[in-house]
């Protein structure tokens, strides 16, 4: 059976399973990241991240030390943002592309490099 979890305001985009197990972020047309716990199946967190449609969503996953410490998100509003999982904050915004970024990927290293992918044809390596 399913369980269904309501509470975007629009359209659910993206969806990524956190590294501890528990928690799922998901996102969509209406801009905000939503954790979910999954034990209490209910929001713990809402964060109004972006402006537009939030395209993708990637945790770290590695068994490095930074894995599950952080988020990124990518979306329409031409902007990548990383997230830190502690407390939901922002870490950085990841500004270039010239239009919509479509995609975001954490590499899992000591150097925790970030790719993202925009409709202006590039690919665009963060260090």
């Amino acid at each position: 059976s399913a369980c269904h979890f309501l509470g975007h305001a629009k359209r659910v985009i993206c969806s990524e399973f956190s590294p501890n197990g528990f928690q799922l972020a998901t996102a969509g047309d209406d801009g905000t990241i939503k954790i979910w716990d999954l034990r209490r199946r209910r929001p713990s967190a809402s964060i109004p991240a972006h402006t537009n449609i939030i395209t993708e969503l990637k945790f770290a996953h590695s068994s490095s030390s930074q894995s599950g410490e952080f988020l990124a998100s990518s979306s329409f509003d031409g902007t990548g943002k990383i997230w830190s999982t502690r407390d939901w904050k922002l870490l950085s915004t990841l500004q270039g592309h010239e239009g919509k970024v479509m995609g975001i990927d954490i590499l899992d290293s000591d150097s925790c490099s970030v790719v993202t992918c925009g409709y202006d044809k590039t690919l665009k390596l963060w260090k």
